[in-house]
């Protein structure tokens, strides 16, 4: 359960270590904290430089095509962690510029903060009453190991208390990867953006890697993580996995799959695929990839599409393939293994495009 600190915020701050070495820890934790992902050294230090921008998208219009009327004003928070009594310890200190219909009215905004994916404990700041520029300054921390919180983002839903009727939803701010900013040996302040609901024409994201070997003739899909998929369930949840076809002249020639993620929309995943793929056959092999939301009773049902591949609909998905291969040539050449991953985000589409639908088997070779 997350515990209210009763600790004084001068105590707390006396505890932060001196710039230098703060800055230090921090180069090195960001870097560990993505061997919990993958033991290959290499494949780490190259997935930094994505990695980095995760939370910067958020922060610099990651949800640009939800609409201006999206930015609901901003919330300002501070994180660091407690190695003696292994807890994350948050420090809550205002929100600026929160949004009203008129300009005569206010509003009485509060705080709730879950550390998900788990959803059962969460810690709620006080209500400041009739302000668009409320201070909390309030403490809260979670018990929670050190090496989980690469696993875990902080959601920040920011609410209008209402005393007769439903409480209004004024938006959320979602925390994601821990490590990109702090090593949170010292206290870091992050002031972010708060956003509406995404509209309906926004199916989420997805980060996907991509690595090829001339020598081997293999290809490597990585599935990174996805961002603000649609809840399909009654809960307001989906559990998504991610299936990538290889499809060759119009034939599917190979299927993989990640694993489930259960009731979670922004899952992380960092598994890798891997596929056979003669150089010869590049030009006319697509990757279909699909984010599904898995279903007990009946079918699958489809939260969203990319392709990779020359036949692509978006110009992302065709840029990282060639970009890939061009990768390969140069470093297969020298090295004889396989290239440095290629790593781009992709706006998932709503529905398969029709040449991509129903495909069928390739016939196996005698």
């Amino acid at each position: 359960m997350p515990l209210i600190s009763s600790w004084s915020v001068a105590h707390l701050f006396s505890s932060t270590s001196d710039a230098s070495d703060s800055s230090e820890r921090r180069a090195s934790s960001a870097k560990n904290s993505l061997f919990l992902f993958s033991e290959d050294a290499d494949y780490t230090e190259e997935t930094d430089e994505v990695d980095d921008r995760s939370v910067l998208r958020y922060e610099l219009g990651f949800y640009e095509k939800t609409g201006k009327d999206c930015y609901r004003g901003t919330l300002t928070f501070a994180l660091r962690y407690d190695f003696i009594h292994r807890v994350l310890m948050l420090h809550v200190l205002r929100a600026n510029h929160l949004p009203v219909e008129d300009k005569e009215q206010t509003v009485d905004p509060y705080v709730k903060v879950y550390l998900l994916p788990d959803r059962r404990s969460h810690c709620k700041t006080r209500i400041c009453k009739k302000t668009l520029d409320p201070e909390f300054n309030e403490m809260f921390s979670f018990d929670v190991p050190f090496n989980s919180l690469s696993n875990k983002m902080l959601q920040f839903t920011v609410y209008d208390f209402d005393r007769f009727t439903r409480h209004g939803l004024i938006g959320n701010v979602i925390m994601r990867d821990l490590f990109d900013k702090s090593d949170l040996y010292a206290w870091t302040e992050y002031t972010m953006q708060i956003v509406c609901s995404q509209e309906k024409n926004d199916f989420g994201d997805l980060l996907l890697y991509l690595s090829y070997s001339v020598s081997e003739q293999k290809l490597w899909v990585t599935v990174a993580k996805a961002y603000n998929l649609r809840p399909m369930d009654i809960t307001g949840a989906s559990d998504p996995y991610v299936k990538v076809e290889q499809v060759f002249r119009g034939r599917r020639v190979k299927l993989r799959r990640t694993t489930t993620k259960r009731a979670n929309l922004n899952p992380v995943y960092h598994e890798t695929l891997e596929f056979d793929l003669p150089p010869t056959q590049a030009g006319e092999t697509n990757m279909l990839v699909q984010v599904m939301d898995w279903d007990r009773i009946g079918k699958d049902d489809l939260l969203g599409c990319c392709i990779l591949g020359h036949d692509s609909p978006t110009s992302h998905g065709r840029t990282q393939w060639e970009q890939c291969f061009a990768l390969a040539y140069a470093d297969g050449n020298n090295h004889g293994n396989k290239s440095k991953p290629v790593g781009t985000w992709h706006s998932i589409l709503s529905e398969v495009p029709e040449n991509f639908r129903d495909i069928p088997k390739a016939k196996k070779r005698k």
